[in-house]
């Protein structure tokens, strides 16, 4: 994910069994990026499913995708298929 999605994470203290534990959930978009980082078929059926319920807004996951750490060829792959998807 990119280095500062815990700027734009969701925490929430809850209670389990009695104790608080700190739940941290990241905002969509950079979940959508940590799928596209593994390309699996299995993420790409999520992210494209995602994509059929809440279109994405492509050249924001493409500017997240570009603030990863991930290898070039692999972002170069990623952002293709998310402009495959925005084209529909």
């Amino acid at each position: 994910m990119p280095s500062d999605w815990t700027s734009r994470a969701i925490d929430r203290k809850v209670d389990v069994d009695g104790r608080q534990v700190l739940a941290v959930a990241p905002c969509p978009e950079d979940v959508i990026v940590s799928k596209l980082a593994r390309l699996s078929e299995k993420d790409k059926e999520f992210v494209a499913a995602y994509h059929s319920v809440r279109p994405l807004d492509a050249e924001l996951i493409i500017e997240r995708i570009r603030a990863t750490k991930l290898m070039p060829d692999l972002q170069q792959q990623a952002i293709a298929f998310v402009r495959r998807l925005a084209k529909g």
